[in-house]
């Protein structure tokens, strides 16, 4: 094979993963749908939350129902519930109170 040949091979091989690179950049971009790509479409009522891998088998993951929750663990072989109907909603969650360790102190909590 000459110079010639080669260089062409190379030039080819350059603008076909230009063009590649190209196209995922406009597919990132602009968010666009593949057939096959996951994503959070607004009318979906199952989300996943979060997944953290534990070591190389197990990983445990957060699954989002409409307003609820759910916690698994998944091992090779099988799933297992751990929490079920988090609720996840702001107006369920305890609001710290105003801690007020002895009211009669009047905010001095040592007299030396």
């Amino acid at each position: 094979m000459d110079l010639v040949a080669l260089m062409r091979s190379m030039g080819g091989l350059a603008v076909v993963l230009g063009l590649l690179g190209g196209a995922l950049w406009v597919v990132r971009r602009f968010d666009l749908a593949l057939p096959g790509r996951l994503s959070a479409a607004a009318g979906r009522r199952v989300q996943l939350v979060e997944r953290i891998t534990i070591d190389a088998k197990r990983s445990v993951v957060l699954l989002r129902r409409d307003d609820r929750e759910h916690l698994f663990v998944l091992t090779p072989e099988r799933a297992e519930v751990l929490e079920t109907r988090i609720v996840r909603d702001e107006e369920s969650v305890p609001q710290p109170r105003d801690l007020t360790l002895c009211a009669n102190l009047d905010g001095e909590w040592y007299r030396g």
